[in-house]
């Protein structure tokens, strides 16, 4: 492939990744806890063809080495559900995935499901530290979370959330909108300085619409500039393929 054209592609291919991630984080301002992304792009040189023979000459193009999250605390937005919760600090809570797999997530909007477990909104069962799901009576009521995580009701106390923290966060892999799934070893929390709940709060996203917005002009601009630079070298090549022709 010419050398030119492949270093416009890859640019472009770029270009289209960084679009999905901005787009992305676009469409979930409004998800609970949601941490926006970007992706990370690495530069490399390769040989321009005959460059051995001439002495020198590379040209740069990129490589797409994943995609980083951005790990600021959203916005703490109060809540009148005394089973929301708002995690202080770099915590998560432990739930029970629908395929039966823990899972890991900031998201803190409960509700106590038809089986009287706590559980998420979109169904997961949250897990005490004994990493079973957390079941309540049937006329319990007056429920109150502490900041250390243990529930109770009018009627004594349910349990204790499986608040947990770990030692590398990035390596935590997406699934859905605010679930997490990692090998790490889960830290508990009291073992880390500054984690606690605040309960009838929920954490917002952490996605600036205004600056995402500014960025996806940003990268339709720049794609717009490779594509016709990309079209203007075609045709530039095509115009000597055809002049070399005729003189033939």
């Amino acid at each position: 492939m010419d050398t030119a054209l492949f270093v416009g592609l890859a640019h472009r291919a770029a270009l289209q990744r960084r679009m999905d991630v901005v787009a992305h984080n676009i469409a979930n301002m409004s998800t609970t806890a949601f941490n926006k992304e970007k992706v990370i792009f690495q530069t490399y040189l390769i040989d321009v063809p005959g460059s051995t023979a001439t002495g020198g000459g590379k040209i740069a193009s990129v490589i797409d080495r994943g995609v980083m999250r951005n790990l600021e605390a959203g916005t703490l937005i109060p809540t009148n559900n005394p089973l929301d919760v708002f995690i202080h600090g770099r915590g998560y809570l432990s739930v029970q995935g629908k395929d039966g797999k823990t899972y890991y997530t900031r998201n803190g909007r409960m509700k106590v499901d038809t089986d009287n477990e706590l559980a998420l909104l979109s169904g997961e069962k949250v897990l005490d530290d004994s990493g079973k799901p957390i079941r309540f009576q049937d006329d319990d009521s007056d429920y109150f979370i502490a900041p250390d995580g243990t529930i109770s009701t009018k009627n004594g106390e349910r349990g204790k959330l499986a608040l947990v923290a770990f030692a590398n966060e990035q390596n935590m892999k997406r699934r859905g909108s605010s679930l997490y799934e990692t090998n790490q070893s889960p830290i508990p929390a009291d073992q880390k300085k500054g984690i606690k709940l605040q309960p009838k709060a929920i954490e917002g996203s952490n996605v600036n619409a205004i600056e995402s917005m500014v960025e996806m002009i940003d990268v339709m601009r720049a794609y717009e500039r490779a594509s016709k630079s990309s079209s203007s070298y075609e045709n530039m090549r095509r115009d000597s393929l055809d002049r070399l022709a005729r003189v033939q």
